[in-house]
C-alpha cells in the first residue's frame, strides 16, 4: 500500500526489522506517580488552571470556552478512586496531564457506602454524604483542576435506594439494577434524587472555595448513566413488584385520562384490525415420538438431550423435555428452531405455546430472521420467566416490513443448566388483539399495562406515554438543576442510544454515547472473577461492524457529541488499537470528547506495575504510552475532521460505513435521510487520502493515518511494508502479527522539519505469569503479576539528508538509564527494537 501526503515530503524514514521471536518480551512500567517534566510530558497542552478561561459553554454545536474550542481526550475513574487520599491526589493529577489527560468523568461514585463510595449513613429517612469521602474528592478536584483537567460529574449511576429511605419492594428485575428506569417515574425517588443533587452540587469546595456550581472547572453534568425506560418496553412495569407496577399504572391511567375523554372514544382508537386465525404454518403435534421439523443447536461443550412424550399441560397435548446436560456460556449457543418458515412482512401472526420448568429460569423467544448475517426478531421477541406451574403464552404481533429471506422460531435457552418443557408451540396466520379486557375503563382508573398481544394502538400509546414520562423527567432534573441549584455547565441525561434520539434531540444540552469492543461476557453469573470469556480478535478486521464507526450516526449534529466510555477491555491481543481508534474516529467526526473506561477502579494501587483486570488503563504500558503518543491526532487537531457532512434523521440513522468518508450523524429538523453511496468491497478511506482502513484481507486488516504532524498504521501489518506520505515502515516479524507504530512532533512543526519526534512501538501487554485458556479466550482468575511484560517492535530508521539521534526512552521518558543514543547518517540504517527495552523513542536532530 503506497499513500502520499505533500506536506511531508523530502523525509523518507524507513522502519526494517531484524529477527525477532514473537515469544520476546520484556517489562515495561509507565508509573502511576510520575511527573518528571520529559520528552513525553503533554501537560503543556493544558491550560491551568481549568475552568481559568470561563465556564465551558456551546456555541455551533461545540464545547467552547473564552480560549476557544474544547476537545476532552479524558479518562474515567470509578468507586473508590473518586476518593484518593491527599497525597495520592496530587501525585495522580500531576501524571494524569503529564500523559495528555485534560477531562475525568467521575463514576459510580454513588454506588455503595463510604470509604467505596460518597454515601453515608440514612438519617431521618434521607441518605446523608459521607464528610471524609466529600473532602478527598474535593482535595482531588482542585488538584485535577490545577493541572488543567476538567471533570464531567455522574449524578447517579449505581445508587439503590433502601429500606431505611423507605423502599423494601422485594426482587425485582435485573434490568431495574441500581433503581435504574424505576428513577422515571416513581415519585419519592425524584425527591430524594433531587435531594441528593442539592447536597452534592451545592457543597462548598474549601480547596476551591467554591460550590460546585459555581466551578468552572467542572466541564459538563450528567444525571443518569446508562438508563433506559421507554427503550426497554412496558413488559418491564407489568413484571415489576406492586407497588412499582401500581404506581407505573396509575400514572399511565392519568396519561390516558388527559388524551381520551372517555372510555368509549379510548376503545375506538384502540378498535383493532382482526385478521382471522389461519391453519398453524408451524406447531409441534410430533413431540409424542420425534423432533418432527425442529432442529436443536448445541455444541460439543454445551450438550443438551429432547426427551419426547412427556407429560404436557392438558391430555393428549404431549411434551418435549430440553434437558440440559451443560450450560452453553452464550444463550444464542443451545437453541430449539423451526427453519425454513415464510412469513409475510406486515401480516398479522400469533404464536402460541406452554412452558414451565424445574425451577425458575428464563427462555428466550422470537420469530426471526434466519441469518446468516442478520439474526434479528420480525416482531415478536420476548423473554419469558418460567417457574415449576405450567403457563400459556400468547402473543399476537405483526411481522415487520424488512424481512429479508426465510425465517424461524427459536427458543434460546444457553446459559443455564435448569431444565425445562415446552407443549403445544404454534404460529398461525391472522390474530385477535386486546382491546380492553373486560372491567377495565378510563372511569374506574383501571387499564391495564397494554404488552404483547394487545392491540397496536394501545401498545403504541403506553409506549408514548413512558417516552412522555422519560422526557419529562429530564426537563424537569435539568430545570431544577440549571434554575434551582444554579449549575452553568452543558448537563445531558443518560446516553442517548438509551434515551432514543428524539428525547435527547428534545432535551439535551449534548448528547452522549458509550461503546466497547468486545466486552467481557460472563455466562452464569454477572461479573463472575473466573468463569468469563472474551472474542479476542483485531477490530481492525471488522470495518463497519465495529464498534466504534457504528456510533457515528447516533451523533446530534446541532450539538456536542462525547463518548464517555470506550474501551476495548483487557486481556486482549489487540487491545492497544482503543487509542489510536479512538483519536482517529473522535478527530474525522469532529466529537467533543472520549473518555476512555476507565483509568482506574478503585483506591490504593494507583501506582499499579501490571495490568489490572478489564478495564484499567492505569498499569497497562501498551495503552499509557499509545494515549499520549496519540493526543496530538486528537486534542492538537492533527487530523482535520473530514468537510462534508450527510445527516440521518431521529428514526433513521445512516450507515457506519460512511464515517470515514463524511462526518454523520442526526438532523433533529430532518424528514429524510441524505442518500448517499455505501461504500463496499474497497477499503474504507478519507476522500484525501489521510486515512484508510483496509480489511479487504481480513488476515491483514490495518489502518493508516497521515497527517504533517502524525503518521500512524497499526492492525495486522507483520511482515508488510507501508509508505505513510515518504514515511516509511517495514515490519518482519511480530507476535500475532498485531503491531502499532506511531511518529508524531512534538515541538508542532510538520514532521519534515520538527526537530523533536516521538517514535512509539507499541504491541501488547501481558503479566508475569498470566493463563489463557486453550482457546485464547480467557485467563479466568489467573492475571498474574507484575511488571507488565510487552512484546518489542523492532524498526530500523532511515533519515536521507537529515542528522536525528535517537534515544530509547524508559516508562517516565526520560532516556533509558544504559541505552545507547544513535544518530543517523545519510543512508545509514540504525535498528532499534528488542535490546532496547522500550515502547518510544525520542527523535531530535543535532
Amino acid at each position: 500500500m503506497k499513500t502520499t501526503f505533500p506536506c511531508v515530503r523530502g523525509l523518507v524514514l524507513l522502519l526494517a526489522v531484524g529477527a525477532l521471536q514473537a515469544a520476546d518480551r520484556f517489562a515495561f512500567v509507565i508509573p502511576g506517580d510520575d511527573a518528571t517534566p520529559s520528552f513525553t510530558d503533554l501537560s503543556a497542552l493544558n491550560a491551568k488552571p481549568a475552568g481559568r478561561n470561563g465556564f465551558v459553554r456551546i456555541e455551533d454545536g461545540h464545547f467552547l470556552t473564552d480560549a476557544g474550542r474544547l476537545r476532552i481526550w479524558g479518562v474515567n475513574v470509578c468507586f473508590g478512586a473518586n476518593f484518593p487520599s491527599h497525597e495520592d491526589a496530587g501525585k495522580v493529577a500531576a501524571h494524569l496531564a503529564k500523559l495528555g489527560v485534560n477531562g475525568v468523568r467521575f463514576h459510580h461514585h454513588d454506588t455503595s457506602p463510604a470509604p467505596r463510595g460518597i454515601l453515608g449513613p440514612v438519617r431521618d429517612g434521607r441518605r446523608s454524604l459521607a464528610p471524609e469521602q466529600l473532602d478527598r474528592q474535593d482535595y482531588f478536584l482542585s488538584e485535577l483542576h490545577r493541572h488543567g483537567i476538567y471533570a464531567n460529574l455522574n449524578l447517579h449511576v449505581g445508587r439503590e435506594f433502601t429500606a431505611a429511605e423507605g423502599f423494601d419492594a422485594g426482587e425485582v428485575p435485573r434490568e431495574v439494577r441500581y433503581d435504574k428506569y424505576l428513577l422515571y417515574f416513581e415519585p419519592r425517588m425524584r425527591v430524594l434524587f433531587k435531594a441528593f443533587c442539592r447536597d452534592y452540587l451545592t457543597h462548598v469546595n474549601p480547596y476551591r472555595r467554591l460550590r460546585r456550581t459555581e466551578d468552572p472547572g467542572i466541564a459538563m453534568i450528567e444525571i443518569t448513566n446508562e438508563n433506559a425506560f421507554n427503550t426497554q418496553g412496558a413488559e418491564i412495569a407489568a413484571g415489576l413488584p406492586p407497588v412499582y407496577r401500581d404506581e407505573f399504572q396509575r400514572q399511565w391511567n392519568q396519561w390516558l385520562k388527559a388524551r381520551y375523554p372517555s372510555t368509549t372514544a379510548l376503545k375506538a382508537a384502540w378498535g383493532a384490525a382482526d385478521e382471522p386465525l389461519r391453519p398453524a404454518i408451524a406447531e409441534a403435534t410430533a413431540w409424542n415420538l420425534n423432533p418432527g421439523g425442529w432442529r436443536l443447536h448445541q455444541s460439543d461443550t454445551g450438550p443438551v438431550r429432547m426427551e419426547f412424550n412427556q407429560p404436557g399441560p392438558a391430555t393428549g397435548l404431549p411434551a418435549v423435555k430440553l434437558d440440559v446436560v451443560k450450560a452453553a456460556p452464550e444463550l444464542h449457543l443451545q437453541e430449539l428452531q423451526y427453519p425454513g418458515l415464510q412469513i409475510q412482512p406486515g401480516r398479522v401472526y400469533t404464536i402460541t405455546f406452554w412452558a414451565r420448568a424445574a425451577a425458575p429460569r428464563t427462555v428466550y423467544a422470537d420469530v426471526s430472521n434466519a441469518g446468516p448475517q442478520d439474526w434479528s426478531a420480525i416482531g415478536f421477541g420476548e423473554t419469558i420467566a418460567l417457574t415449576s406451574e405450567w403457563q400459556r403464552v400468547q402473543r399476537v404481533f405483526r411481522a415487520t416490513d424488512d424481512i429479508p429471506g426465510n425465517t424461524r422460531i427459536c427458543f434460546k435457552f444457553g446459559g443455564s443448566e435448569v431444565d425445562f418443557w415446552l407443549a403445544g408451540v404454534s404460529l398461525r396466520p391472522g390474530g385477535e388483539w386486546i382491546v380492553l379486557p373486560e372491567g377495565q375503563s378510563l372511569e374506574a382508573a383501571n387499564i391495564g399495562i397494554p404488552v404483547g398481544g394487545w392491540a397496536e394502538p394501545a401498545q403504541a400509546d403506553v409506549r408514548r406515554f413512558m417516552a412522555d414520562t422519560e422526557a419529562g423527567f429530564i426537563r424537569e432534573l435539568t430545570d431544577y438543576l440549571k434554575h434551582d441549584l444554579g449549575v452553568r455547565v452543558p448537563v445531558t441525561a443518560s446516553q442517548i442510544t438509551y434515551h432514543g434520539a428524539k428525547i435527547v434531540a428534545d432535551t439535551c444540552d449534548y448528547a452522549d454515547i458509550h461503546a466497547y469492543w468486545q466486552h467481557p461476557r460472563f455466562p452464569r453469573r454477572p461479573w463472575d472473577a473466573v468463569d468469563w470469556n472474551i472474542l479476542n480478535t483485531p477490530m481492525e478486521a471488522a470495518p463497519g461492524r465495529d464498534a466504534l464507526l457504528g456510533r457515528a450516526p447516533w451523533r446530534l449534529l446541532d450539538r456536542p457529541f462525547t463518548i464517555s466510555e470506550w474501551n476495548i477491555p483487557d486481556p486482549n491481543d489487540y487491545a492497544a488499537s482503543v487509542v489510536p481508534f479512538a483519536a482517529m474516529v473522535a478527530a474525522l467526526q469532529d466529537w467533543d470528547g472520549v473518555f476512555f473506561f476507565d483509568y482506574q477502579s478503585g483506591d490504593g494501587a494507583w501506582y499499579a506495575d501490571h495490568v489490572q483486570r478489564f478495564f484499567s488503563f492505569n498499569g497497562n504500558p501498551a495503552k499509557l504510552a499509545l494515549f499520549t503518543a496519540c493526543a496530538n491526532l486528537y486534542r492538537r487537531g492533527d487530523l482535520a475532521p473530514l468537510r462534508h457532512v450527510s445527516a440521518g434523521t431521529v428514526d433513521e440513522r445512516l450507515s457506519p460505513a460512511l464515517a470515514l468518508s463524511r462526518r454523520i450523524g442526526i438532523d433533529p429538523g430532518t424528514t429524510a435521510p441524505a442518500e448517499a453511496v455505501i461504500p463496499s468491497g474497497a477499503p474504507l478511506a478519507s476522500p484525501d487520502g489521510a486515512v484508510v482502513w483496509d480489511a479487504t484481507q481480513p488476515e491483514a486488516a490495518h489502518v493508516s493515518v497521515v497527517t504533517p504532524k502524525t503518521v500512524a498504521v497499526w492492525g495486522l501489518i507483520g511482515g508488510r511494508e507501508f509508505d505513510l506520505g515518504g514515511v516509511r515502515f517495514s515490519l518482519g516479524q511480530a507476535d500475532r502479527d498485531y503491531a502499532v507504530l506511531l511518529l508524531t512532533s512534538m515541538d508542532g512543526q510538520p514532521i519534515a522539519s520538527s526537530k523533536r519526534l516521538l517514535l512509539a512501538t507499541v504491541g501488547s501487554a501481558e503479566n508475569v505469569g498470566m493463563k489463557w485458556n486453550a482457546d485464547r479466550t480467557s485467563v479466568g482468575n489467573d492475571w498474574g503479576t507484575g511488571p507488565a511484560q510487552v512484546n518489542a517492535i523492532p524498526v530500523t530508521l532511515e533519515i536521507p539528508g537529515r542528522r536525528l539521534k535517537v534515544t530509547a526512552l524508559d516508562g517516565r521518558g526520560l532516556p533509558l538509564e544504559g541505552g545507547e543514543a544513535k544518530i543517523t547518517r545519510g543512508a545509514s540504517r540504525i535498528q532499534v527494537g528488542p535490546e532496547d527495552h522500550t515502547l518510544w523513542y525520542a527523535l531530535t536532530e543535532e
